[in-house]
């Protein structure tokens, strides 16, 4: 296995390439986080204000650092009025809950858990993961959903989410948010029945282009990255200003704690690097070390800290509750990568040819 001398990432990374120091091409030719600028978030705001709506924006939030630091923004520095809501995946930490809580209390708004049938919910998490080695496609495809129908009752102009440029390049390569092939891998799910699927999809024929349509029109609420406008303090600098105004905890367990939210991140991320040969910290520390906010000799030692080799603590208590054992998790991580992408949506595929032709024309 060949590692970048600058950054973690190997050559099991798609795509990577090395030049003659060794260097991989992400780091040769980073991409630039250039803020689209805090006036842009402020016109979106006021726009979203003039609709005379009973909130302002729908926060998302998840326990977690970067959903509480969007809850901190709205309310202590943009003044929003806000609805916030959770959507209940069955899987959330305690930490991840009593964060949240303590949000709430902290800005004093109103918030909704939105939930599914838990028996259902965990179902379709056993079969996605023993047939694609993955929950996180089915799980944010139903938590997007949720955020929608939340937004569509309150009548809320916008959604405000916490994604995070740190995450950039830490996805796997293929389409597990794609609705047509979650649906292809569920047509060999014994014991659900498709109502039961069409209930835990809420939208069940939902596509890119339709979406946007829907976006347009104002059928669904327009989704709004706020960390992608402005200048974003550091990891730390985040934890330590939500720990101040909002309560926030940190999960003690790791230096820097990233989607600790989810008690099956540790075993989802372990499968992950199983099946793909590089995990999600991976890439968000390299691009720390891209960003300057960790060497890579500090990286290296977060890595190694996390151990990915291994098994985590706690995935017994999560192969108990989708009812699933060693022996499957043995099969799960010999899934292959881009396995079900030939089942993905015509549709979307044609909306993101539109969507290069679109930045080619404004580039």
């Amino acid at each position: 296995m060949r590692y970048c001398t600058k950054c973690l990432l190997t050559d099991s990374y798609p795509k990577i390439t090395f030049n003659e120091e060794g260097v991989c091409s992400m780091c040769t030719n980073p991409k630039q986080f250039k803020p689209l600028g805090e006036e842009k978030l402020l016109t979106i705001f006021e726009s979203a204000k003039s609709t005379n709506a009973e909130y302002d924006a729908l926060v998302p939030i998840s326990g977690g650092k970067d959903s509480t630091y969007i809850l901190h923004l709205a309310v202590n520095v943009y003044k929003l009025n806000v609805l916030t809501m959770t959507y209940d995946n069955g899987l959330l930490s305690d930490i991840a809950l009593q964060n949240i809580e303590s949000a709430i209390k902290a800005t004093g708004v109103k918030h909704v858990f939105s939930r599914t049938n838990s028996m259902v919910q965990n179902k379709i998490y056993r079969h996605t993961f023993l047939h694609a080695g993955d929950i996180c496609g089915a799980c944010d495809i139903a938590t997007k959903a949720h955020i929608f129908k939340v937004a569509q009752d309150h009548k809320t102009p916008i959604i405000l989410l916490g994604t995070s440029p740190l995450e950039n390049d830490s996805f796997v390569p293929d389409s597990i948010q794609d609705i047509e092939r979650f649906k292809y891998i569920m047509k060999s799910a014994d014991g659900i029945a498709k109502k039961e699927i069409k209930e835990f999809l809420i939208y069940p024929n939902l596509n890119l282009l339709r979406l946007s349509y829907y976006k347009h029109t104002g059928r669904f609420a327009k989704e709004v990255q706020p960390l992608f406008y402005i200048d974003n303090p550091t990891d730390r600098q985040m934890g330590e200003i939500i720990t101040e105004h909002m309560g926030w905890r940190e999960d003690k367990s790791r230096e820097y704690s990233k989607h600790f939210d989810c008690i099956a991140e540790p075993l989802t991320n372990y499968v992950r690097n199983k099946i793909y040969g590089y995990d999600r910290r991976v890439c968000q520390y390299s691009n720390m070390i891209r960003y300057n906010e960790i060497t890579r000799e500090k990286a290296s030692e977060l890595f190694r800290t996390d151990n990915i080799e291994s098994k985590p603590v706690n995935y017994q208590r999560v192969l108990s509750q989708l009812n699933l054992t060693d022996e499957n998790l043995d099969a799960i991580v010999k899934n292959s990568p881009m396995k079900f992408e030939k089942h993905t949506s015509k549709m979307n595929k044609f909306f993101a040819i539109l969507m290069k032709i679109k930045m080619r024309i404004k580039g």
